[in-house]
């Protein structure tokens, strides 16, 4: 029998805005090789409900394609590689955000991040797309699995910026690449290496944006409950003013 993962996860709206466009989603789907598990953030853009709604379809249209792949493999039908299926899933979600942009006028230019882990048969596969972020903590150390696909992140990587201007910089929001702005996308689906005991903790930005990277791995260190480490985040968030919608998910490899 497998071990169930250890998990906790949360989202608030934050101090400042009235409406929620983050959406999470933790799902298991039974396979004959064992439960496959998703782990996914979402950050919406584009105005309350078309926000909230461009996020809502990303881990919809994610969860449902994993679902059909999941029963594929419980009925022995031959699959495509996980990682293939992750990037046909980030593709479709962006495919639907896209037509209903297009379809209904109070949701045009919508889109969202998404970040998620896919863990099946002993190897798990990220999908990301967007600033939220995947993290790793391993040995006391939290290292950043995903790339920041923002504008203040190419300028560090060209050396423009220092990652200690990034916080104070007009346009830190400013994302290069989302889910369903543009009809076609490019993921960043890798594979990544995991050993038991290894911590995952995938974040939108509300809530990396205002805790420094020792707090969390402080946090981590201390080996307690996973709900109540993401409560614990979530709170430190709000409690700096919470200007953004804060979401979380920590997860431990058994």
């Amino acid at each position: 029998m497998q071990t169930l993962f250890q998990s906790g996860s949360g989202s608030h709206p934050g101090k400042v805005r009235e409406t929620n466009e983050d959406h999470h989603r933790i799902k298991l789907f039974p396979t004959p090789k064992g439960t496959l598990h998703l782990f996914a953030v979402a950050d919406g853009m584009g105005g309350a409900a078309a926000g909230e709604q461009a996020s809502k379809l990303a881990v919809e249209t994610l969860t449902e394609a994993l679902r059909v792949y999941s029963e594929a493999l419980a009925q022995g039908q031959a699959v495509i590689p996980l990682d293939r299926a992750v990037e046909r899933a980030f593709n479709a979600a962006n495919r639907a955000i896209y037509r209903a942009s297009l379809v209904h006028e109070d949701m045009a230019g919508m889109g969202t991040t998404l970040t998620a882990c896919t863990i099946w048969d002993g190897q798990m596969v990220l999908g990301h797309v967007g600033d939220s972020r995947a993290y790793r903590y391993r040995k006391g150390h939290l290292e950043q699995l995903s790339q920041d696909h923002s504008w203040v992140a190419e300028q560090v990587s060209r050396g423009l910026l220092s990652k200690d201007d990034i916080r104070s910089y007009a346009y830190r929001n400013v994302i290069t690449r989302a889910l369903g702005t543009k009809s076609q996308v490019t993921p960043d689906i890798e594979r990544v290496e995991t050993f038991p005991g290894d911590l995952f903790f995938l974040a939108t930005d509300g809530l990396y944006g205002l805790i420094e990277t020792v707090e969390l791995e402080d946090e981590l260190a201390r080996g307690g409950d996973l709900q109540a480490s993401v409560d614990y985040f979530i709170s430190l968030a709000n409690g700096r003013g919470g200007p953004d919608n804060i979401t979380g998910i920590l997860f431990r490899i058994p």
